[in-house]
């Protein structure tokens, strides 16, 4: 028998993106579906049928007769057409052999529930392999994941139980955890949930390509991402300047920071900047909302999906406590969010609905003089709903539901709504704890453009993360995805101090001058050509932290001092280097420069010198590296007030930016293969004096013109 694909009618993927290059049309909105497999086959047959599923629905297993009421093929071979989608639940090698058959038949696409292949190593990473080569050109969810429900359809390739309901326009999440996944699709906050992926370890289908086919959906107003790391900085960075000129934000919640592997952490740039800084500072650069709570991810997708962000970071805070009013104003306050004066309007109308002895000031605290008064209530509201904010939030928690008289709550809930519609203000209401909202109230709000939300907490970060990125989106246009990765190859080699200040030098680069040498005698004449104080070092590239190995002393005075540093280091190393005391500076700056796997050579900028460990004073730079990131970062750092200017001081800003240009120069050259460059600290003198490199350390791969 010829199969032929289903020909239920579908609406065409409209490609939005050059770089979405797979068609996910077919497996995430199919409209005939292949269950592969046992129990977790008939399980997600189930849940197709919750959902309302109407497409076709094929059950395959050669030991059943029958599958929830359907016919059982006994094989794919058996099917009566070409499935848009096939749910595999069977072991990883009958998992292969079921890929390989839906590829060559031209199937839209499967989910892979099997677990034991990357993820075990060894002959899992082979077994993986082999799904992807007999995959081909055809979109493979997994393996070892849960799958896909996708609410706006009714479509569930998914094997165990979860709480959604049908959606027709809202969030997508997509998800590396499985149990997350769904403990995501219980939520009661009434986040209005369209699609839920859980991508398991991304054989086939990757992070972006799900991004640019949400994007392809007008009906996806967000997009909510858990990570465990960035596999491909450069398509992520696409992906993300693709959803900023749609407005569709992208909020990640990511995990697993630690520091793994085999590679020794040498610098201090390395260490104060791991995992977490530097994917936080991809993250703002290409404007993804970073969240960092499960909480957070949902109720900032809920704020971003139901309002548009904008840029303004005004708000209106309406409560009948000073407790909620005081609370608002705190954590307004930490993320610079401000409270909109009140107008003379406003104000007259709020004293002739709350009289004398209500302080009119926002936030509001509008007491209970009005509470159970649904219309005087909606004076109030609209009067505070006619101001200059950007968001007006009313804090209202309801009493238990079943214990409690709640009639009075849902007066105001309706107060709520009708001064909204008559002024078309943006509105928040706001529970203080989030099984004080009840689910149906939540959607009652969601049907007339109101967000339910649920923490303080919760939401201010959410209207301030909005706000950023409606900021972000503005630079839009001017935004690069993320360059290739480069990363140095072969073996890497640690140079001494002295020949990496020798090859900086050559680059042009500002170094302390020093000479090197072999013995105490020649350290003493080497003295007679610097001037007193000088700095005594033993030189050595297994030397790293010099002040920490008791290798190094400052401030030498005399000769006689002098011999006695270079005798104190015997037994330390065969060289010492000889270098002038730099002056006092204004500050100090610590640079760092390293090869990432993910994202090729970043840039560290941060405080030096002794402060460098203390206060964790960093920001992160991407390759290739402008002069206004450079201003941007300086700018985010905690001594960035200090070199701009304090009391009438300031350091000289633009010679660290030129060296930090020549610096990236330096390692950009493909001939000099740079790992990795510290200069701890850079000295950086008062305006119009300069800087210099005091200390560094410089390490190359072996193909390096160094070695």
């Amino acid at each position: 028998m010829r199969l032929e694909p289903h020909s239920l009618e579908r609406t065409p993927r409209q490609v939005l993106n050059s770089s979405a290059t797979i068609d996910l049309h077919r497996l995430l909105r199919p409209r005939s579906i292949a269950m592969v497999g046992g129990e977790q086959a008939r399980r997600s047959i189930i849940q197709c049928d919750r959902l309302g599923f109407d497409g076709e629905i094929w059950p395959v297993n050669p030991n059943r007769e029958q599958m929830e009421s359907r016919k059982c093929y006994s094989s794919l071979q058996a099917l009566p057409g070409i499935p848009d989608a096939a749910f595999i639940a069977v072991p990883r090698t009958a998992t292969v052999e079921a890929v390989e058959y839906l590829a060559k038949i031209g199937a839209g696409g499967a989910v892979c529930y099997a677990s034991g292949f990357s993820e075990v190593g060894g002959e899992g990473q082979e077994l993986q392999r082999r799904l992807e080569f007999v995959m081909g050109d055809m979109p493979v969810i997994g393996p070892n994941c849960y799958g896909v429900l996708n609410y706006q359809d009714g479509v569930a390739l998914w094997p165990d139980e979860q709480g959604g309901w049908r959606c027709k326009r809202g969030v997508a999440i997509i998800s590396q955890s499985g149990n997350i996944s769904v403990s995501l699709t219980m939520q009661r906050r009434g986040v209005p949930l369209a699609y839920l992926i859980s991508t398991g370890n991304m054989a086939g289908v990757k992070t972006h390509d799900y991004i640019h086919a949400m994007l392809a959906n007008p009906d996806i107003t967000a997009i909510g991402l858990y990570l465990e790391g960035i596999p491909d900085a450069r398509a992520l960075s696409i992906a993300a300047v693709a959803a900023m000129k749609q407005n569709v934000p992208i909020v990640v919640l990511e995990s697993g920071h630690s520091e793994k592997g085999a590679d020794v952490t040498l610098s201090h740039s390395h260490s104060l900047s791991g995992n977490r800084e530097v994917n936080s500072a991809f993250y703002e650069k290409y404007g993804i909302i970073q969240v960092y709570t499960i909480p957070q991810l949902l109720e900032t997708l809920k704020f971003v999906s139901v309002l548009t962000p904008m840029e303004h970071r005004t708000i209106a805070s309406i409560s009948c406590s000073g407790g909620e009013a005081a609370l608002m104003a705190d954590l307004a306050d930490k993320h610079a969010i401000e409270f909109s004066k009140f107008t003379n309007r406003q104000v007259k109308r709020l004293n002739e609905v709350l009289g004398d002895r209500v302080v009119i000031s926002n936030p509001l605290d509008y007491h209970t003089y009005i509470w159970g008064n649904q219309e005087s209530q909606k004076a109030c509201f609209r009067a505070v709903f006619e101001g200059t904010q950007t968001i007006s939030v009313n804090v209202l928690d309801f009493p238990a539901d079943g214990v409690c008289d709640t009639r009075e709550w849902d007066y105001a809930i309706r107060a709520i709504i009708e001064a909204k519609k008559e002024t078309d203000a943006r509105v928040v209401v706001l529970a203080t704890l989030h099984e004080n909202l009840p689910i149906g109230t939540q959607l009652v709000l969601l049907e007339n453009g109101i967000v339910p939300m649920m923490g303080m907490e919760e939401c201010i970060f959410a209207i301030s993360a909005a706000a950023n990125f409606a900021r972000k989106r503005k630079e839009v246009e001017s935004i690069n995805p993320h360059p290739g990765v480069r990363t140095e190859s072969g073996a890497q080699i640690t140079l001494t101090e002295h020949q990496g200040k020798q090859i900086l030098l050559n680059a042009g680069i500002p170094v302390v001058a020093g000479i090197l040498v072999t013995n105490v005698k020649d350290a003493l004449a080497a003295a007679e050509n610097l001037e007193f104080p000088i700095v005594a070092k033993a030189s050595s590239s297994e030397l790293v932290h010099k002040s920490e190995s008791g290798a190094v002393v400052l401030n030498i005075q005399s000769i006689e001092e002098l011999r006695q540093a270079i005798e104190s280091f015997s037994g330390v190393s065969e060289e010492y280097l000889i270098e002038q005391m730099a002056p006092q500076p204004y500050l100090e700056l610590l640079v760092g420069i390293r090869s990432d796997r993910c994202f090729g050579h970043i840039m560290v900028i941060g405080a030096g010198g002794k402060l460098a460990e203390l206060i964790g004073d960093t920001a992160v730079v991407f390759f290739p590296v402008h002069e206004e990131a450079i201003r941007e970062a300086l700018g985010k750092l905690k001594i960035g007030k200090l070199l701009k200017g304090y009391r009438g001081s300031s350091g000289d800003v633009d010679a660290v930016i030129s060296v930090l240009r020549q610096l990236s120069d330096f390692v950009s050259d493909e001939k000099n293969c740079v790992k990795e460059l510290e200069i701890n600290p850079l000295f950086v003198f008062q305006q119009g004096e300069g800087v210099l490199v005091v200390d560094t350390l410089l390490r190359v791969s072996d193909s390096s013109e160094f070695v």
